[in-house]
């Protein structure tokens, strides 16, 4: 789904205790690598972009030879429409790895903000090659192709994309506007109204309103930048509690789970 308007990052205080945390995995022995990238990935997810871009810059730092972690460097940047700034990344990343689709992908993205149309669609082929069924590429083909003016092979990309997810709400947005675009209202309101079948359900708010009133757990998790403060995870190598985990089970393992 796509948002209106940018996230907001969080504020430097709000990012201090994440930082914080991130040094000390950063600094830790083995095992704490595996653990490390998993929990920086939620900053991401979450909307908390200046964490996250935090994080994945200690990651290039402790690993620079793990392209992943230039990547994501990148996608946070880009989501901050930092777009400049994020071309040296993805540069560094196709340099140790030069097929990575994640930075290929990025890359197109990047392209088509510049309205570099023919170089996104070539990086948007070479991830195509690698995969083929892979739907939020195709969407940005089609995407490109359409602001191309390329209706016909546009409709022709989403396809495909129908033939992997029947349900996609950017494919039905996008082939409305593509069969808008070539004159075809009968196919035009045939898409939109399967648009609107299938998009979030913005009412829905609503509905959970009041669970959120009454339980402040539950509006924590709702929110899209939120901490976590009933469980202190065991970063730095600090064991946890013998009660806070099931027998069996390591301090790493415990954390490898998030």
């Amino acid at each position: 789904m796509v948002r209106d308007g940018r996230p907001v990052a969080a504020d430097l205080v709000a990012t201090q205790p994440v930082a914080a945390a991130v040094d000390e995995a950063v600094d830790a022995p083995a095992p704490s690598n595996a653990a490390r990238f998993v929990a920086l990935g939620g900053l991401l997810l979450q909307g908390d972009l200046k964490g996250a871009e935090y994080a994945f810059r200690r990651v290039t730092e402790a690993e620079p030879g793990y392209p992943d972690g230039w990547v994501n460097v990148a996608r946070a940047l880009v989501a901050e429409g930092e777009i400049a700034a994020a071309k040296p990344f993805l540069a560094k990343a196709l340099a140790i790895k030069p097929k990575l689709g994640r930075a290929l992908f990025f890359r197109a993205t990047i392209e088509k903000e510049e309205g570099d149309y023919d170089a996104a669609l070539a990086s948007l082929a070479q991830v195509d090659a690698q995969f083929p069924r892979d739907r939020v590429v195709l969407n940005q083909e089609a995407r490109v192709l359409f602001l191309e003016r390329r209706y016909a092979d546009a409709l022709k990309v989403l396809d495909r994309v129908c033939m992997v997810d029947p349900e996609d709400v950017q494919m039905h947005y996008t082939a409305m506007l593509c069969h808008r675009a070539l004159g075809h209202t009968q196919q035009a309101a045939r898409e939109a109204a399967l648009f609107r079948r299938f998009k979030a359900d913005e009412s829905a708010q609503a509905i959970t309103a009041k669970q959120r009133r009454q339980s402040p757990e539950d509006n924590n998790e709702r929110q899209p930048i939120h901490e976590h403060d009933s469980v202190r995870l065991p970063f730095g190598g600090a064991a946890a509690p013998a009660a806070s985990a099931p027998a069996g089970e390591t301090a790493a393992g415990a954390a490898g789970g998030l």
